[in-house]
């Protein structure tokens, strides 16, 4: 049995605890800012009291930062000294640690994340200028026979990179210049109903859609490209029966 001097002596003795590591900062950059530099973002919590020692900012790697990030020493405010756009690099993991000059760590390390706020700066594109396709009897309205395709570098997720497509133009715009529909959000281009009860004669005709792709957020201009749809004549659904019919 243990004496219960030797039980007091074990809870009596104090139990080193780890030390808390710092919650993770974040904090946002407006892309293309352009105000004035360098830019305060955020002040950290450093300690009030104790040993001076100098601030030292690193990156994600440990390495000493280099780029657009510096720390003020007499405020604790992290700094940025210049523009930074979204589509070269969306976040920056950097880490703030207080030091003596023979490096031992006085306080951190800090975890900082920067992450930098999406500017509708990007234009969508079509994947390609000119789009093909034909239609046929079979064609139904409201069943797509082609995709559009387009990309925006802006943030995904927002309205700065949600694309809607768009018909601007139709030629000929006979025998109705609704012969055709494109689902916005797809991107998918059928025959209209309007279209489907003109159908034999747009088999007779190639047709020219000027097409346009925007996003949502604030630009104004967006991308265009061309539709041609090419009708399927009867004669090139069965090959050699005009010829039959004008030997007779």
């Amino acid at each position: 049995m243990v004496p219960a001097w030797l039980w007091l002596l074990c809870v009596s003795v104090p139990q080193a605890l780890p030390e808390a590591q710092p919650a993770e900062l974040s904090v946002e950059v407006p892309e293309n800012y352009g105000g004035n530099f360098p830019l305060y973002l955020t002040k950290l919590p450093l300690p009030r009291e104790g040993p001076e020692g100098r601030m030292v900012l690193s990156g994600d790697s440990g390495k000493a930062a280099e780029g657009p990030f510096a720390m003020d020493p007499d405020s604790g405010f992290l700094l940025v000294t210049r523009a930074l756009d979204r589509e070269e690099q969306a976040e920056y993991q950097l880490q703030v640690t207080l030091e003596m000059q023979d490096g031992h760590v006085l306080w951190g390390p800090q975890p900082v994340l920067v992450h930098v706020k999406d500017e509708n700066d990007q234009v969508p594109h079509f994947s390609q200028a000119i789009y093909r396709a034909r239609l046929s009897r079979g064609t139904r309205p409201g069943i797509p026979f082609l995709f559009l395709e387009a990309s925006d570098r802006d943030e995904p997720g927002t309205a700065n990179s949600d694309l809607r497509f768009h018909i601007l133009s139709q030629a000929p715009a006979q025998p109705s210049p609704d012969m055709f529909q494109l689902e916005p959000r797809l991107g998918a281009l059928a025959l209209s109903p309007k279209g489907s009860t003109s159908l034999d004669h747009a088999l007779e005709r190639t047709y020219q859609l000027l097409v346009q792709v925007k996003d949502m957020g604030d630009q104004a201009s967006g991308h265009q490209a061309t539709a041609t749809v090419e009708g399927r004549h009867r004669r090139d659904l069965w090959p050699g029966l005009g010829a039959r019919l004008w030997a007779c």
